[in-house]
């Protein structure tokens, strides 16, 4: 078998292996919309192989995380079916060929991203395939931080992966080759801040329905004063702030900061710096509901400096939905 990632790594854990085409069609039907897969195999021999790299252990979907699968097929397959309604999938032909169609549209490109509901039907020829897959609630999530608010619409990729996005392939490569090397589970802080990286880079390169919202976010002008501002408050956000020190840091009258922060974010400082400290608080909580972390919604609260806990738990449910202890317990 060829596995390039996998081969040796002391954290990929098999999801299934073999010869048995049956077992691999049942794998398949627990990771997309189980009454919509079929797999066809014109010359059913061969060998098979799928290995986890990175994420939550779990069958299926985790709906506010990322994991990456390595697919290593010794046989010509075609597989149909259509992605859950929970997830995004990015698939990335490393060798042998393919043929994808997408929503019954033939689509000329080795790699793909499909989205909730998209219906796809695949030839595959021996293939090496990277697949990357993505919550659907982690996309939500990210995209209501990026633009201050929640999305008024499911966010759709283009199916055909951009010329341009060379960068980023390389990126998820790397990402799948250091997940294999175990480094990630020794520095869990190390992982998410790649895991962000490789899903910032996707939603700002990859064209989808929602590029124009982001577009509007990144090219908004800051002065310089909002930016030395923010950068404070990524740099100091587990320790007690003040609007004085915020002020000194952007060299300019406490007055002068909240009106360049309401007329340039629609936001006061502090609720800036409470935002900064919402997401890393939601990244904590992911941390241990997924075993990368241990601690409990009080103890990550006070680390991020909330000291009133009911009114974190506002602030936290208004953010993302749902209260710190529904992320902190999400097991499947």
């Amino acid at each position: 078998m060829r596995k390039r990632f996998s081969e040796g790594s002391p954290i990929a854990s098999t999801v299934v292996t073999g010869d048995d085409f049956d077992e691999l069609e049942h794998t398949f039907q627990a990771f997309l919309a189980p009454d919509t897969v079929k797999l066809h195999t014109p010359a059913p021999t061969g060998f098979f192989d799928i290995s986890q790299l990175s994420g939550l252990r779990v069958t299926g979907i985790d709906p506010n995380g990322l994991s990456v699968y390595e697919l290593t097929l010794d046989s010509d397959v075609v597989l149909q079916g259509e992605e859950t309604e929970d997830a995004y999938t990015v698939v990335v032909t490393l060798n042998g060929q393919s043929q994808v169609k997408i929503d019954g549209e033939i689509v000329p490109a080795r790699h793909v991203v499909t989205g909730p509901g998209t219906r796809f039907q695949t030839r595959y020829d021996h293939p090496d395939i990277l697949l990357l897959r993505l919550g659907r609630q982690l996309v939500t999530d990210t995209m209501h931080e990026r633009l201050g608010e929640a999305p008024t619409s499911t966010l759709r990729f283009d199916p055909v992966i951009a010329p341009d996005m060379d960068q980023w392939l390389t990126l998820l490569h790397t990402f799948s080759e250091t997940a294999a090397s175990g480094m990630f589970d020794r520095s869990p802080l190390a992982a998410a801040h790649f895991e962000k990286l490789l899903l910032h880079g996707l939603l700002d390169s990859q064209p989808h329905s929602l590029s124009g919202d982001l577009a509007a976010e990144r090219h908004r002008p800051k002065s310089t004063a909002v930016r030395r501002a923010m950068t404070y408050c990524e740099e100091h956000a587990a320790e007690p702030v003040s609007i004085g020190e915020l002020a000194m840091a952007a060299r300019v009258s406490v007055r002068a900061l909240q009106q360049a922060f309401r007329t340039e974010l629609g936001l006061t400082p502090m609720e800036y710096l409470r935002r900064v400290r919402l997401d890393h608080v939601h990244q904590d909580l992911l941390a241990i509901a997924q075993g990368r972390a241990e601690g409990t919604v009080t103890d990550v609260a006070l680390r991020w400096g909330f000291t009133h806990l009911g009114r974190f738990s506002g602030f936290y449910r208004d953010t993302y939905g749902k209260l710190p202890s529904e992320t902190a317990r999400f097991t499947a």
